[in-house]
């Protein structure tokens, strides 16, 4: 009597990660000195703000982020008490490597601005009424703004192509930069809807892809 081999279980076969998920495999995940390395980078060269050369770091130099992602962290970070660069390094301090991740997150972050600072501070004090100093402020002032609008541009970019998407964008925009409301209380109203909103898009693409799948079946 002929045995036949039975097929391999599903089990057998793991299905392979979503291509989205934020934590990479165990063996590209970042080690406590890769973060410290990173945020350590963002903080020396961060100048006129570190937001965008944070989301530079993370999603088009070290990839550990997409730019989707990214977008989908930064409103987190804006909503948490502190600074937001400080917050996503936190956050994904922890997500990577624990507690240890974070503060080796954090601590790369600040370690050189917290030098950099202090000697500032004693040049500025001697230094700082002077007219060169002056002029060199000022013309730093056009470059941060520049680095400013080209990250809101990517994170535009990164948002899902859908009205309810720019309709909550916009509305954030106006209440929070043309009518001057406090952000709290911005992100307090408009948050949980925009979750909800956002909730019920990404059931009916569930919806529509398993139709689709449907129709293609023979």
């Amino acid at each position: 009597m002929t045995s036949h081999a039975s097929p391999p279980s599903d089990a057998s076969h793991p299905a392979p990660p979503a291509p989205d998920s934020i934590t990479p495999n165990p063996a590209e995940r970042p080690t406590c000195w890769d973060l410290a390395l990173a945020f350590g980078t963002v903080g020396a060269t961060g100048f006129g703000g570190v937001l965008p050369w944070a989301r530079r770091m993370l999603v088009d130099q070290r990839r550990w982020l997409t730019d989707r992602e990214f977008a989908e962290l930064l409103p987190l970070a804006q909503l948490l008490p502190g600074p937001n660069v400080a917050n996503i390094a936190t956050v994904l301090g922890r997500r990577f490597q624990g507690p240890r991740g974070a503060a080796a997150a954090v601590s790369g972050l600040y370690f050189c601005p917290t030098i950099v600072i202090i000697l500032i501070g004693f040049a500025y004090a001697k230094w700082g009424q002077t007219p060169l100093v002056q002029h060199l402020l000022s013309g730093l002032m056009p470059a941060a703004t520049g680095l400013v609008i080209a990250t809101s541009v990517r994170l535009l970019a990164g948002l899902k192509r859908h009205w309810t998407t720019l309709a909550f964008a916009a509305a954030t925009f106006l209440g929070s930069f043309v009518f001057g409301l406090p952000l709290l209380l911005v992100l307090g109203v408009l948050g949980p809807c925009a979750i909800l909103s956002a909730y019920r898009l990404e059931r009916l693409d569930k919806l529509d892809r398993q139709r689709h799948q449907g129709d293609a079946t023979p």
